[in-house]
Protein backbone atom coordinates (compact mmCIF):
# COMPACT_ATOMS: atom_id res chain seq x y z
CA UNK A 1 0.00 0.00 0.00
CA UNK A 2 2.77 2.43 0.98
CA UNK A 3 4.77 1.53 -2.14
CA UNK A 4 1.71 2.25 -4.33
CA UNK A 5 1.28 5.65 -2.69
CA UNK A 6 4.96 6.48 -3.32
CA UNK A 7 4.69 5.25 -6.91
CA UNK A 8 1.63 7.42 -7.57
CA UNK A 9 3.35 10.39 -5.94
CA UNK A 10 6.43 9.97 -8.15
CA UNK A 11 4.28 9.73 -11.28
CA UNK A 12 2.41 12.87 -10.23
CA UNK A 13 5.63 14.79 -9.56
CA UNK A 14 7.34 13.61 -12.76
CA UNK A 15 4.56 15.17 -14.84
CA UNK A 16 4.33 18.41 -12.90
CA UNK A 17 7.40 19.95 -14.52
CA UNK A 18 5.98 19.30 -17.97
CA UNK A 19 2.69 20.91 -16.93
CA UNK A 20 4.58 23.80 -15.38
CA UNK A 21 6.51 24.71 -18.52
CA UNK A 22 3.50 24.26 -20.76
CA UNK A 23 1.57 26.59 -18.49
CA UNK A 24 4.32 29.21 -18.82
CA UNK A 25 3.64 29.53 -22.53
CA UNK A 26 -0.15 29.25 -22.42
CA UNK A 27 -0.68 32.84 -21.28
CA UNK A 28 0.19 35.94 -23.27
CA UNK A 29 3.18 36.84 -21.13
CA UNK A 30 4.77 40.32 -21.49
CA UNK A 31 8.01 39.01 -23.02
CA UNK A 32 9.39 42.48 -23.86
CA UNK A 33 9.03 43.42 -20.19
CA UNK A 34 10.65 40.14 -19.16
CA UNK A 35 13.63 40.83 -21.46
CA UNK A 36 13.91 44.42 -20.21
CA UNK A 37 13.82 43.44 -16.53
CA UNK A 38 16.36 40.66 -17.25
CA UNK A 39 18.77 43.22 -18.74
CA UNK A 40 18.48 45.40 -15.60
CA UNK A 41 19.09 42.29 -13.46
CA UNK A 42 22.26 41.54 -15.47
CA UNK A 43 23.44 45.13 -14.95
CA UNK A 44 22.87 44.76 -11.21
CA UNK A 45 24.82 41.46 -11.22
CA UNK A 46 27.73 43.12 -13.03
CA UNK A 47 27.98 45.83 -10.35
CA UNK A 48 27.94 43.13 -7.66
CA UNK A 49 30.76 41.21 -9.38
CA UNK A 50 33.04 44.24 -9.49
CA UNK A 51 32.43 45.42 -5.92
CA UNK A 52 34.39 42.80 -3.82
CA UNK A 53 37.65 43.47 -5.66
CA UNK A 54 37.47 47.16 -4.76
CA UNK A 55 36.08 46.64 -1.25
CA UNK A 56 38.80 44.14 -0.25
CA UNK A 57 41.49 46.73 -1.04
CA UNK A 58 39.77 49.41 1.04
CA UNK A 59 39.36 46.98 3.95
CA UNK A 60 43.12 46.40 3.99
CA UNK A 61 43.92 50.13 3.95
CA UNK A 62 44.46 50.76 0.24
CA UNK A 63 42.98 54.27 0.14
CA UNK A 64 43.94 55.28 -3.35
CA UNK A 65 41.54 57.94 -4.69
CA UNK A 66 40.57 55.78 -7.66
CA UNK A 67 39.75 52.83 -5.36
CA UNK A 68 37.74 54.93 -2.86
CA UNK A 69 35.73 56.68 -5.59
CA UNK A 70 35.17 53.34 -7.26
CA UNK A 71 33.71 51.86 -4.04
CA UNK A 72 31.41 54.86 -3.52
CA UNK A 73 30.19 54.78 -7.14
CA UNK A 74 29.56 51.04 -6.98
CA UNK A 75 27.60 51.35 -3.72
CA UNK A 76 25.43 54.17 -5.11
CA UNK A 77 24.93 52.30 -8.39
CA UNK A 78 24.00 49.10 -6.55
CA UNK A 79 21.40 50.88 -4.39
CA UNK A 80 19.88 52.69 -7.36
CA UNK A 81 19.81 49.69 -9.73
CA UNK A 82 18.51 47.31 -7.02
CA UNK A 83 15.64 49.66 -6.21
CA UNK A 84 14.89 50.17 -9.89
CA UNK A 85 14.85 46.44 -10.65
CA UNK A 86 12.51 45.76 -7.71
CA UNK A 87 10.16 48.45 -9.02
CA UNK A 88 10.19 46.98 -12.54
CA UNK A 89 9.81 43.49 -11.10
CA UNK A 90 6.59 44.40 -9.28
CA UNK A 91 5.13 45.85 -12.49
CA UNK A 92 6.16 42.68 -14.35
CA UNK A 93 4.49 40.45 -11.72
CA UNK A 94 1.29 42.49 -12.00
CA UNK A 95 1.32 42.12 -15.80
CA UNK A 96 1.89 38.36 -15.59
CA UNK A 97 -0.79 38.07 -12.91
CA UNK A 98 -3.46 39.72 -15.07
CA UNK A 99 -2.39 37.55 -18.04
CA UNK A 100 -2.91 34.35 -16.07
CA UNK A 101 -6.18 35.49 -14.51
CA UNK A 102 -7.44 36.46 -17.97
CA UNK A 103 -6.35 33.10 -19.36
CA UNK A 104 -8.04 31.17 -16.55
CA UNK A 105 -11.23 33.20 -16.92
CA UNK A 106 -11.25 32.64 -20.69
CA UNK A 107 -10.79 28.89 -20.19
CA UNK A 108 -13.61 28.83 -17.65
CA UNK A 109 -15.92 30.59 -20.08
CA UNK A 110 -15.06 28.25 -22.95
CA UNK A 111 -14.95 24.99 -21.01
CA UNK A 112 -17.89 22.65 -21.63
CA UNK A 113 -20.60 22.06 -19.05
CA UNK A 114 -19.15 18.57 -18.51
CA UNK A 115 -16.08 20.22 -16.97
CA UNK A 116 -18.23 21.83 -14.26
CA UNK A 117 -19.88 18.47 -13.58
CA UNK A 118 -16.47 17.23 -12.38
CA UNK A 119 -15.23 20.36 -10.61
CA UNK A 120 -17.57 22.64 -8.68
CA UNK A 121 -17.58 26.21 -9.92
CA UNK A 122 -16.98 27.54 -6.41
CA UNK A 123 -13.64 25.69 -6.30
CA UNK A 124 -12.56 27.73 -9.34
CA UNK A 125 -12.44 30.89 -7.21
CA UNK A 126 -9.06 29.94 -5.72
CA UNK A 127 -7.73 29.17 -9.22
CA UNK A 128 -8.36 32.77 -10.28
CA UNK A 129 -7.21 34.34 -7.01
CA UNK A 130 -4.66 32.40 -4.92
CA UNK A 131 -3.25 30.03 -7.56
CA UNK A 132 -2.83 32.68 -10.28
CA UNK A 133 -1.10 35.05 -7.84
CA UNK A 134 1.30 32.30 -6.69
CA UNK A 135 2.40 31.42 -10.23
CA UNK A 136 2.66 35.06 -11.30
CA UNK A 137 4.93 35.95 -8.39
CA UNK A 138 7.27 33.08 -9.15
CA UNK A 139 7.45 33.66 -12.90
CA UNK A 140 7.78 37.42 -12.55
CA UNK A 141 10.79 36.99 -10.27
CA UNK A 142 12.19 33.70 -11.56
CA UNK A 143 12.64 34.25 -15.28
CA UNK A 144 14.54 37.60 -15.15
CA UNK A 145 16.61 36.79 -12.05
CA UNK A 146 17.62 33.32 -13.23
CA UNK A 147 19.66 34.71 -16.13
CA UNK A 148 21.37 37.19 -13.81
CA UNK A 149 22.04 34.48 -11.22
CA UNK A 150 23.65 32.17 -13.80
CA UNK A 151 25.72 35.06 -15.11
CA UNK A 152 26.84 36.00 -11.61
CA UNK A 153 27.68 32.40 -10.69
CA UNK A 154 29.87 31.87 -13.75
CA UNK A 155 31.63 35.18 -13.06
CA UNK A 156 32.27 34.39 -9.38
CA UNK A 157 33.59 30.88 -10.06
CA UNK A 158 35.96 32.29 -12.69
CA UNK A 159 37.21 34.95 -10.23
CA UNK A 160 37.68 32.38 -7.42
CA UNK A 161 40.05 30.31 -9.52
CA UNK A 162 42.12 33.41 -10.29
CA UNK A 163 42.69 33.87 -6.52
CA UNK A 164 43.72 30.39 -5.35
CA UNK A 165 42.70 27.18 -7.11
CA UNK A 166 42.96 24.95 -4.01
CA UNK A 167 40.52 27.11 -2.08
CA UNK A 168 38.25 27.22 -5.12
CA UNK A 169 38.30 23.43 -5.53
CA UNK A 170 37.46 22.89 -1.84
CA UNK A 171 34.42 25.09 -2.28
CA UNK A 172 33.32 23.25 -5.42
CA UNK A 173 33.55 19.90 -3.56
CA UNK A 174 31.33 21.16 -0.74
CA UNK A 175 28.60 22.65 -2.96
CA UNK A 176 26.93 19.31 -3.96
CA UNK A 177 26.20 18.50 -0.28
CA UNK A 178 24.60 21.90 0.10
CA UNK A 179 22.50 21.40 -3.04
CA UNK A 180 21.47 17.84 -2.17
CA UNK A 181 19.81 18.87 1.08
CA UNK A 182 17.91 21.65 -0.63
CA UNK A 183 16.81 19.40 -3.50
CA UNK A 184 15.05 17.06 -1.07
CA UNK A 185 13.81 20.00 0.93
CA UNK A 186 12.23 21.44 -2.23
CA UNK A 187 10.29 18.22 -2.89
CA UNK A 188 9.13 18.18 0.72
CA UNK A 189 8.08 21.82 0.44
CA UNK A 190 6.15 21.09 -2.77
CA UNK A 191 4.10 18.35 -1.10
CA UNK A 192 3.19 20.41 1.94
CA UNK A 193 2.28 23.43 -0.19
CA UNK A 194 0.18 21.34 -2.56
CA UNK A 195 -1.75 19.88 0.35
CA UNK A 196 -2.25 23.33 1.90
CA UNK A 197 -3.57 24.91 -1.30
CA UNK A 198 -5.85 21.95 -1.95
CA UNK A 199 -7.33 22.36 1.51
CA UNK A 200 -7.62 26.13 0.96
CA UNK A 201 -9.57 25.42 -2.23
CA UNK A 202 -11.86 23.08 -0.27
CA UNK A 203 -12.33 25.72 2.44
CA UNK A 204 -13.10 28.42 -0.15
CA UNK A 205 -15.68 26.18 -1.80
CA UNK A 206 -17.29 25.37 1.57
CA UNK A 207 -17.49 29.02 2.62
CA UNK A 208 -18.86 30.14 -0.75
CA UNK A 209 -21.62 27.54 -0.71
CA UNK A 210 -22.63 28.25 2.88
CA UNK A 211 -22.66 32.02 2.49
CA UNK A 212 -25.06 31.60 -0.43
CA UNK A 213 -27.24 29.36 1.75
CA UNK A 214 -27.56 31.61 4.82
CA UNK A 215 -31.37 31.99 4.44
CA UNK A 216 -31.74 28.19 4.27
CA UNK A 217 -29.50 27.74 7.33
CA UNK A 218 -31.53 30.23 9.36
CA UNK A 219 -34.85 28.81 8.15
CA UNK A 220 -33.99 25.46 9.72
CA UNK A 221 -32.19 27.00 12.73
CA UNK A 222 -29.05 25.13 11.70
CA UNK A 223 -26.52 27.80 12.71
CA UNK A 224 -24.86 25.72 15.45
CA UNK A 225 -24.39 22.68 13.23
CA UNK A 226 -22.97 24.77 10.38
CA UNK A 227 -20.71 26.61 12.84
CA UNK A 228 -19.26 23.24 13.89
CA UNK A 229 -18.80 22.22 10.25
CA UNK A 230 -17.09 25.53 9.54
CA UNK A 231 -14.74 25.11 12.50
CA UNK A 232 -13.82 21.61 11.29
CA UNK A 233 -13.00 22.91 7.82
CA UNK A 234 -10.97 25.78 9.27
CA UNK A 235 -9.11 23.33 11.53
CA UNK A 236 -8.48 21.02 8.56
CA UNK A 237 -6.85 23.91 6.68
CA UNK A 238 -5.02 25.18 9.81
CA UNK A 239 -3.24 21.84 10.35
CA UNK A 240 -1.96 21.72 6.79
CA UNK A 241 -0.92 25.38 6.92
CA UNK A 242 0.89 24.81 10.24
CA UNK A 243 2.90 21.94 8.69
CA UNK A 244 3.76 24.25 5.79
CA UNK A 245 5.07 26.94 8.15
CA UNK A 246 7.16 24.38 10.06
CA UNK A 247 8.69 23.17 6.79
CA UNK A 248 9.40 26.78 5.80
CA UNK A 249 11.08 27.42 9.17
CA UNK A 250 13.36 24.36 8.89
CA UNK A 251 15.05 25.75 5.77
CA UNK A 252 16.87 28.66 7.46
CA UNK A 253 18.55 26.90 10.41
CA UNK A 254 19.73 23.92 8.29
CA UNK A 255 21.10 26.10 5.52
CA UNK A 256 22.63 28.38 8.14
CA UNK A 257 24.50 25.44 9.68
CA UNK A 258 25.72 24.25 6.26
CA UNK A 259 26.99 27.70 5.30
CA UNK A 260 28.55 28.27 8.74
CA UNK A 261 30.49 25.00 8.45
CA UNK A 262 31.85 26.04 5.06
CA UNK A 263 32.73 29.55 6.25
CA UNK A 264 34.69 28.11 9.18
CA UNK A 265 36.60 25.87 6.77
CA UNK A 266 37.34 28.78 4.38
CA UNK A 267 38.57 30.97 7.25
CA UNK A 268 40.79 28.27 8.72
CA UNK A 269 42.21 27.12 5.39
CA UNK A 270 42.60 30.73 4.19
CA UNK A 271 44.52 31.75 7.34
CA UNK A 272 46.79 28.74 6.85
CA UNK A 273 47.52 29.71 3.20
CA UNK A 274 48.22 33.30 4.22
CA UNK A 275 50.67 32.13 6.91
CA UNK A 276 52.65 29.98 4.48
CA UNK A 277 52.50 32.92 2.03
CA UNK A 278 50.65 31.07 -0.74
CA UNK A 279 48.18 33.97 -0.95
CA UNK A 280 48.18 37.54 0.35
CA UNK A 281 45.77 38.93 2.92
CA UNK A 282 44.13 41.07 0.24
CA UNK A 283 43.55 37.98 -1.92
CA UNK A 284 42.15 36.06 1.02
CA UNK A 285 39.75 38.92 1.99
CA UNK A 286 38.63 39.29 -1.64
CA UNK A 287 38.18 35.52 -1.94
CA UNK A 288 36.14 35.42 1.27
CA UNK A 289 33.89 38.24 0.01
CA UNK A 290 33.29 36.43 -3.27
CA UNK A 291 32.49 33.25 -1.34
CA UNK A 292 29.82 35.22 0.52
CA UNK A 293 28.39 36.28 -2.82
CA UNK A 294 28.53 32.68 -4.08
CA UNK A 295 26.52 31.45 -1.07
CA UNK A 296 24.03 34.21 -1.78
CA UNK A 297 23.67 33.05 -5.39
CA UNK A 298 23.37 29.39 -4.37
CA UNK A 299 20.69 30.42 -1.91
CA UNK A 300 18.97 32.26 -4.78
CA UNK A 301 18.97 29.10 -6.88
CA UNK A 302 17.52 27.16 -3.99
CA UNK A 303 15.00 29.87 -3.23
CA UNK A 304 13.90 29.76 -6.88
CA UNK A 305 13.68 25.96 -6.81
CA UNK A 306 11.71 25.93 -3.56
CA UNK A 307 9.36 28.67 -4.76
CA UNK A 308 8.83 26.83 -8.03
CA UNK A 309 8.05 23.63 -6.10
CA UNK A 310 5.64 25.59 -3.92
CA UNK A 311 3.93 27.08 -6.94
CA UNK A 312 3.64 23.69 -8.60
CA UNK A 313 0.92 22.87 -6.12
CA UNK A 314 -1.05 25.70 -7.73
CA UNK A 315 0.13 24.66 -11.21
CA UNK A 316 -1.18 21.15 -10.69
CA UNK A 317 -4.68 22.47 -10.14
CA UNK A 318 -4.60 25.02 -12.95
CA UNK A 319 -3.19 22.38 -15.34
CA UNK A 320 -6.45 20.43 -14.95
CA UNK A 321 -8.23 23.46 -16.37
CA UNK A 322 -5.58 24.39 -18.97
CA UNK A 323 -5.29 20.90 -20.42
CA UNK A 324 -9.02 20.17 -20.53
CA UNK A 325 -10.96 20.28 -23.78
CA UNK A 326 -12.63 23.52 -24.84
CA UNK A 327 -15.85 23.91 -26.76
CA UNK A 328 -15.29 24.15 -30.50
CA UNK A 329 -16.95 27.35 -31.66
CA UNK A 330 -15.74 27.60 -35.26
CA UNK A 331 -17.11 24.75 -37.40
CA UNK A 332 -17.99 24.05 -41.03
CA UNK A 333 -21.37 25.72 -41.44
CA UNK A 334 -23.11 28.93 -40.42
CA UNK A 335 -26.84 29.18 -39.69
CA UNK A 336 -29.17 32.04 -38.79
CA UNK A 337 -32.62 30.39 -38.89
CA UNK A 338 -34.14 27.02 -38.12
CA UNK A 339 -34.61 25.64 -41.62
CA UNK A 340 -35.90 22.11 -41.00
CA UNK A 341 -37.13 19.60 -38.44
CA UNK A 342 -34.73 18.41 -35.70
CA UNK A 343 -34.30 14.66 -35.42
CA UNK A 344 -32.78 12.56 -32.64
CA UNK A 345 -31.42 9.48 -34.43
CA UNK A 346 -30.35 6.49 -32.31
CA UNK A 347 -29.14 8.85 -29.57
CA UNK A 348 -27.57 7.45 -26.39
CA UNK A 349 -26.24 9.54 -23.54
CA UNK A 350 -24.88 9.02 -20.03
CA UNK A 351 -23.60 11.18 -17.17
CA UNK A 352 -20.54 9.11 -16.24
CA UNK A 353 -21.86 5.61 -15.54
CA UNK A 354 -25.47 6.79 -15.25
CA UNK A 355 -27.21 6.03 -18.55
CA UNK A 356 -29.97 8.53 -19.41
CA UNK A 357 -30.88 7.55 -22.97
CA UNK A 358 -30.31 4.38 -24.91
CA UNK A 359 -30.90 4.47 -28.68
CA UNK A 360 -33.80 6.97 -28.69
CA UNK A 361 -35.46 8.31 -31.86
CA UNK A 362 -37.92 11.18 -32.29
CA UNK A 363 -38.45 14.31 -34.38
CA UNK A 364 -39.17 17.88 -33.28
CA UNK A 365 -41.18 19.45 -36.13
CA UNK A 366 -40.36 22.99 -37.24
CA UNK A 367 -42.91 25.61 -36.20
CA UNK A 368 -44.82 23.21 -33.95
CA UNK A 369 -45.19 22.80 -30.20
CA UNK A 370 -43.65 19.68 -28.68
CA UNK A 371 -44.22 18.72 -25.05
CA UNK A 372 -41.95 16.31 -23.18
CA UNK A 373 -43.27 14.42 -20.17
CA UNK A 374 -42.02 11.60 -18.00
CA UNK A 375 -40.83 10.73 -14.50
CA UNK A 376 -38.13 12.75 -12.71
CA UNK A 377 -34.65 11.78 -13.86
CA UNK A 378 -36.01 10.45 -17.13
CA UNK A 379 -33.94 12.80 -19.29
CA UNK A 380 -36.30 15.67 -20.08
CA UNK A 381 -33.82 18.44 -19.18
CA UNK A 382 -31.03 16.42 -20.82
CA UNK A 383 -32.84 16.79 -24.16
CA UNK A 384 -32.59 20.58 -23.73
CA UNK A 385 -28.89 20.27 -22.88
CA UNK A 386 -28.22 18.11 -25.95
CA UNK A 387 -30.21 20.46 -28.19
CA UNK A 388 -28.09 23.41 -27.06
CA UNK A 389 -24.94 21.28 -27.40
CA UNK A 390 -23.93 21.59 -23.77
CA UNK A 391 -23.16 17.89 -24.17
CA UNK A 392 -22.59 15.62 -27.14
CA UNK A 393 -24.39 12.28 -27.61
CA UNK A 394 -22.42 9.20 -26.62
CA UNK A 395 -23.71 7.48 -29.75
CA UNK A 396 -26.09 8.47 -32.49
CA UNK A 397 -26.62 11.95 -33.91
CA UNK A 398 -28.92 14.95 -33.74
CA UNK A 399 -29.83 16.29 -37.18
CA UNK A 400 -31.49 19.38 -38.60
CA UNK A 401 -32.78 18.03 -41.86
CA UNK A 402 -29.85 15.94 -43.06
CA UNK A 403 -27.13 17.97 -41.31
CA UNK A 404 -25.61 17.05 -37.95
CA UNK A 405 -26.10 20.01 -35.62
CA UNK A 406 -22.44 19.68 -34.51
CA UNK A 407 -21.44 20.91 -38.01
CA UNK A 408 -22.87 24.39 -37.34
CA UNK A 409 -20.86 27.18 -35.72
CA UNK A 410 -21.64 26.85 -32.02
CA UNK A 411 -22.44 30.52 -31.47
CA UNK A 412 -24.79 30.52 -34.49
CA UNK A 413 -26.53 27.39 -33.25
CA UNK A 414 -27.09 28.61 -29.70
CA UNK A 415 -28.43 31.92 -31.03
CA UNK A 416 -31.38 29.91 -32.39
CA UNK A 417 -32.59 29.25 -28.82
CA UNK A 418 -34.38 31.26 -26.16
CA UNK A 419 -34.96 29.65 -22.75
CA UNK A 420 -37.46 30.30 -19.98
CA UNK A 421 -36.93 28.06 -16.96
CA UNK A 422 -38.61 27.54 -13.60
CA UNK A 423 -35.59 29.07 -11.86
CA UNK A 424 -34.75 31.76 -14.39
CA UNK A 425 -31.19 32.93 -13.64
CA UNK A 426 -30.45 36.62 -13.20
CA UNK A 427 -27.22 38.60 -13.03
CA UNK A 428 -26.46 41.17 -10.33
CA UNK A 429 -27.41 44.23 -12.34
CA UNK A 430 -30.41 46.32 -13.34
CA UNK A 431 -33.67 45.28 -14.96
CA UNK A 432 -32.37 46.69 -18.23
CA UNK A 433 -29.14 44.69 -18.06
CA UNK A 434 -30.98 41.48 -17.26
CA UNK A 435 -33.55 41.82 -20.04
CA UNK A 436 -30.86 42.74 -22.61
CA UNK A 437 -28.43 40.06 -21.44
CA UNK A 438 -27.10 38.03 -24.37
CA UNK A 439 -28.47 40.35 -27.07
CA UNK A 440 -25.99 41.35 -29.76
CA UNK A 441 -27.87 44.34 -31.11
CA UNK A 442 -28.96 47.79 -30.00
CA UNK A 443 -32.40 47.92 -28.37
CA UNK A 444 -34.42 51.14 -28.10
CA UNK A 445 -36.30 52.12 -24.97
CA UNK A 446 -39.55 51.65 -26.90
CA UNK A 447 -38.60 48.04 -27.79
CA UNK A 448 -37.59 47.39 -24.20
CA UNK A 449 -40.90 48.68 -22.81
CA UNK A 450 -42.88 46.77 -25.43
CA UNK A 451 -41.13 43.48 -24.55
CA UNK A 452 -41.65 44.06 -20.82
CA UNK A 453 -45.32 44.87 -21.47
CA UNK A 454 -45.86 41.69 -23.53
CA UNK A 455 -44.17 39.72 -20.72
CA UNK A 456 -46.49 41.35 -18.13
CA UNK A 457 -43.38 42.73 -16.39
CA UNK A 458 -43.68 46.45 -17.15
CA UNK A 459 -46.05 47.21 -14.29
CA UNK A 460 -43.88 45.86 -11.48
CA UNK A 461 -40.69 47.28 -13.05
CA UNK A 462 -42.18 50.78 -13.03
CA UNK A 463 -43.02 50.42 -9.35
CA UNK A 464 -39.28 50.67 -8.66
CA UNK A 465 -37.94 54.21 -8.31
CA UNK A 466 -35.34 53.81 -11.04
CA UNK A 467 -37.56 51.87 -13.42
CA UNK A 468 -35.50 49.78 -15.83
CA UNK A 469 -32.29 51.09 -14.23
CA UNK A 470 -33.20 49.80 -10.77
CA UNK A 471 -30.99 47.00 -9.38
CA UNK A 472 -32.51 43.52 -9.08
CA UNK A 473 -30.30 42.55 -6.13
CA UNK A 474 -27.61 39.90 -6.04
CA UNK A 475 -28.57 37.39 -8.77
CA UNK A 476 -32.15 38.73 -8.63
CA UNK A 477 -32.73 37.93 -4.95
CA UNK A 478 -34.96 40.97 -4.45
CA UNK A 479 -37.48 39.58 -6.96
CA UNK A 480 -40.08 36.85 -6.67
CA UNK A 481 -39.92 33.71 -8.81
CA UNK A 482 -42.76 34.96 -11.00
CA UNK A 483 -41.06 38.32 -11.54
CA UNK A 484 -37.81 36.64 -12.55
CA UNK A 485 -39.68 34.44 -15.02
CA UNK A 486 -41.44 37.42 -16.58
CA UNK A 487 -38.07 39.14 -17.03
CA UNK A 488 -36.81 35.94 -18.70
CA UNK A 489 -39.84 36.03 -21.03
CA UNK A 490 -39.12 39.69 -21.90
CA UNK A 491 -35.53 38.68 -22.66
CA UNK A 492 -36.77 35.84 -24.89
CA UNK A 493 -39.16 38.19 -26.73
CA UNK A 494 -36.30 40.58 -27.58
CA UNK A 495 -34.02 37.68 -28.48
CA UNK A 496 -36.63 36.63 -31.06
CA UNK A 497 -35.05 33.20 -31.52
CA UNK A 498 -36.55 30.51 -33.73
CA UNK A 499 -36.64 27.84 -31.02
CA UNK A 500 -38.17 28.36 -27.60
CA UNK A 501 -37.34 26.05 -24.69
CA UNK A 502 -39.73 26.15 -21.72
CA UNK A 503 -38.55 24.19 -18.69
CA UNK A 504 -41.33 24.11 -16.08
CA UNK A 505 -41.88 27.80 -16.81
CA UNK A 506 -45.13 27.96 -14.81
CA UNK A 507 -44.22 25.64 -11.93
CA UNK A 508 -44.28 26.75 -8.27
CA UNK A 509 -46.19 29.97 -8.96
CA UNK A 510 -49.25 31.42 -7.29
CA UNK A 511 -52.41 31.56 -9.38
CA UNK A 512 -52.08 35.28 -10.21
CA UNK A 513 -48.44 34.95 -11.30
CA UNK A 514 -49.25 31.80 -13.28
CA UNK A 515 -52.01 33.58 -15.15
CA UNK A 516 -49.67 36.44 -16.08
CA UNK A 517 -46.93 34.02 -17.13
CA UNK A 518 -49.37 31.99 -19.25
CA UNK A 519 -50.53 35.13 -21.04
CA UNK A 520 -46.93 36.19 -21.68
CA UNK A 521 -45.95 32.72 -22.91
CA UNK A 522 -48.86 32.61 -25.32
CA UNK A 523 -47.49 35.77 -26.95
CA UNK A 524 -43.95 34.40 -26.95
CA UNK A 525 -44.82 30.96 -28.40
CA UNK A 526 -46.76 32.27 -31.36
CA UNK A 527 -45.15 31.14 -34.65
CA UNK A 528 -42.12 29.51 -33.00
CA UNK A 529 -40.83 25.99 -32.66
CA UNK A 530 -41.54 25.41 -28.98
CA UNK A 531 -40.38 22.56 -26.79
CA UNK A 532 -42.05 22.35 -23.39
CA UNK A 533 -41.15 20.44 -20.26
CA UNK A 534 -44.11 20.70 -17.94
CA UNK A 535 -46.31 18.90 -15.45
CA UNK A 536 -49.08 21.39 -16.13
CA UNK A 537 -51.67 19.72 -18.38
CA UNK A 538 -52.66 23.06 -19.88
CA UNK A 539 -49.17 23.26 -21.39
CA UNK A 540 -49.31 19.68 -22.64
CA UNK A 541 -52.80 18.92 -23.96
CA UNK A 542 -52.62 21.67 -26.61
CA UNK A 543 -49.21 20.60 -27.91
CA UNK A 544 -48.95 19.39 -31.51
CA UNK A 545 -46.87 16.48 -30.25
CA UNK A 546 -46.18 14.88 -26.87
CA UNK A 547 -43.06 12.75 -26.26
CA UNK A 548 -43.27 10.37 -23.30
CA UNK A 549 -39.92 9.37 -21.79
CA UNK A 550 -39.47 6.42 -19.46
CA UNK A 551 -36.59 4.17 -18.43
CA UNK A 552 -33.94 5.31 -20.96
CA UNK A 553 -36.36 5.05 -23.89
CA UNK A 554 -39.17 6.90 -25.65
CA UNK A 555 -42.33 5.24 -24.36
CA UNK A 556 -44.69 6.97 -26.75
CA UNK A 557 -45.17 9.84 -29.22
CA UNK A 558 -48.43 11.42 -30.32
CA UNK A 559 -51.03 14.06 -29.53
CA UNK A 560 -52.70 14.34 -26.14
CA UNK A 561 -55.79 12.50 -27.39
CA UNK A 562 -53.80 9.79 -29.16
CA UNK A 563 -51.66 9.03 -26.12
CA UNK A 564 -54.68 8.88 -23.80
CA UNK A 565 -55.90 6.00 -25.95
CA UNK A 566 -52.61 4.19 -26.60
CA UNK A 567 -50.12 4.92 -23.77
CA UNK A 568 -50.67 3.66 -20.22
CA UNK A 569 -47.86 5.75 -18.70
CA UNK A 570 -49.32 8.93 -20.21
CA UNK A 571 -52.80 8.04 -18.91
CA UNK A 572 -51.31 7.64 -15.42
CA UNK A 573 -49.54 11.00 -15.83
CA UNK A 574 -52.77 12.75 -16.81
CA UNK A 575 -54.78 11.07 -14.07
CA UNK A 576 -52.23 11.97 -11.38
CA UNK A 577 -52.02 15.63 -12.39
CA UNK A 578 -55.76 15.93 -12.84
CA UNK A 579 -56.37 14.66 -9.30
CA UNK A 580 -53.60 16.81 -7.82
Amino acid sequence: MVSDIKKNRKQSESGIWRSYFRLMFKAKLPWLWIVGVTIVYLLSATVSLIFPDYASKVMLGVLDKKIVYGVVILIVADVFISGFVRFLNQILIAKIDVSYRSLIWERLMKSPIAFYDKLKSTSMISRITTDAATISTVLGSLVPSLAATIYGTVGIVAVLFTYEWRLAVSVMVYIPFFLLFNFYYGKWSYRTNKETFNRLSTLTQFLSELLMSVPLIKTFANETKEDIRGQKNLSYYYKANLRRYIVMWIENPINGILMLAMDIFIIAYGVYLVRIEVITRQEWVGFFMYIGMLWGLLTSYLFMYIEVKKSQGATDRIAVLMEGELEEYERDLSIDKMNNDITFKNVSFAYGDNTIFSDVNFTIPKGKQTAIVGPSGGGKSTIFALLQQFYQPKTGEILMGNTNISDYHLQNWRDLFAVVAQDSPMISGTFRENILYGLNREVTDAELKDAASKANALEFIQEFKGGFDSPVGEAGTSLSGGQRQRLAIARAILRNSDILLLDEATASLDSQSEKLIQEALKTLMYGRTTIVISHDLSNVRHADQVIVLNGETVDGIGTHKELLKTNELYRMFVQFHTNS
